[in-house]
């Protein structure tokens, strides 16, 4: 087995870290090599005599050529999308295990490649000394084995994109109502539920139009967002760029929370409204959070759910899986084929 990628980014952290800890107790040689022909935010996965591409863009496009593999595996894949040798990726989050084992393990000319620089240093910096809170990984120790009843306590914590910093007028629009959700969802849910944790990850926007949301430093560092995340029972979620799902809803999902979202645009597997989470109506019905959280508060059906996540999580998105699944797929489709 052997994962190639061209350099070492945030978006395949997941990969590399899954990818290491199968290895891992699998007991078997970590061979992860540099490939500069690769895609960025792409890897390809080899097993005996097949090619397994990984595509990691928040983009619903396609990095690379599907039919030039065995199969691909995509991160924002669209649900007309799946088809043939397409399979989703599922949710995207960013996490660590044995970070720095990890990077003893790494060959140099990933170890030290200028684009991989970032991410090494991430692993290495433990307490968040040198790197943006704002980035830090999630240890796969601190994710719990277990839901547990908070009170059906409600969190929101988000940031705004400046419609002005981007070229594309649909992106621009696109940024304009993401911006219009975030803001009103945190003030309806603030305003309804008096121990709602709620804001803004401070910036200039987000200064300028809603000055009352912004959260201070000690809330939105990163340690202390998860203790918070870790003491709630009902997290919001909503598309991040390009109508995608972003990592929120990834780590809401691995630390065990009921989920209420905006509809999801993308091809999920087994991830169903009512057991996995609660769907507004649209991209901007902020308006709807209130029923969709009183219905969970009913009979704490938030608890019910948080345990169905930690299950669907567990599956799909926790490294002691994560490759497990892809190999599953791939035994699955060799034995179609033989039979």
């Amino acid at each position: 087995m052997k994962l190639e990628l061209s350099v070492w980014t945030s978006h395949i952290n997941q990969l590399v870290y899954s990818y290491f800890y199968f290895c891992k107790k699998e007991r078997i040689e970590f061979n992860l090599v540099k490939n500069e022909k690769i895609k960025y935010n792409g890897g390809i996965l080899y097993i005996e005599n097949k090619r397994i591409y990984f595509d990691y863009s928040d983009s619903p496009e396609f990095i690379d050529l599907p039919e030039l593999y065995d199969f691909y595996f995509k991160r924002s894949l669209r649900t007309a999308d799946h088809v043939n040798n397409i399979y989703p990726l599922n949710f995207n989050t960013s996490m660590s295990y044995k970070s720095h084992l990890l990077l003893m393990n790494l060959k140099t000319d990933i170890l030290f490649h200028k684009y991989s620089r970032t991410e090494v240093v991430r692993a290495m910096d433990r307490f968040s000394f040198f790197t943006s809170s704002s980035h830090k990984h999630v240890d796969v120790k601190r994710y719990p084995k277990k839901a547990i009843d908070f009170g059906g306590n409600v969190i929101f914590y988000t940031r705004l994109w400046n419609p002005d910093n981007h070229k594309d007028e649909d992106e621009k629009e696109r940024r304009r109502l993401q911006n219009e959700f975030r803001v009103n969802a945190c003030r309806i849910l603030r305003k309804k539920y008096k121990q709602a944790s709620v804001g803004l990850l401070s910036d200039p926007l987000a200064i300028t139009l809603a000055p009352d949301l912004i959260l201070d430093k000690k809330q939105s560092n990163k340690n202390n967002y998860f203790n918070t995340l870790n003491k709630s029972n009902i997290c919001i979620a909503d598309d991040g760029l390009k109508d995608t799902p972003g990592w929120k809803i990834g780590e809401y999902l691995l630390f065990g929370k009921a989920v209420v979202t905006t509809p999801l645009n993308i091809s999920v597997d087994n991830f169903n409204e009512h057991v996995n989470y609660e769907k507004l109506s649209s991209r901007n019905a902020y308006e709807e959070l209130p029923e969709k959280i009183d219905y969970l508060l009913e009979n704490k059906k938030y608890l019910e759910m948080g345990e169905e996540n930690l299950l669907w999580s567990e599956k799909y998105l926790h490294p002691k899986n994560y490759i497990k699944r892809i190999l599953t797929i791939v035994e699955k489709k060799n034995k179609i084929e033989l039979s």
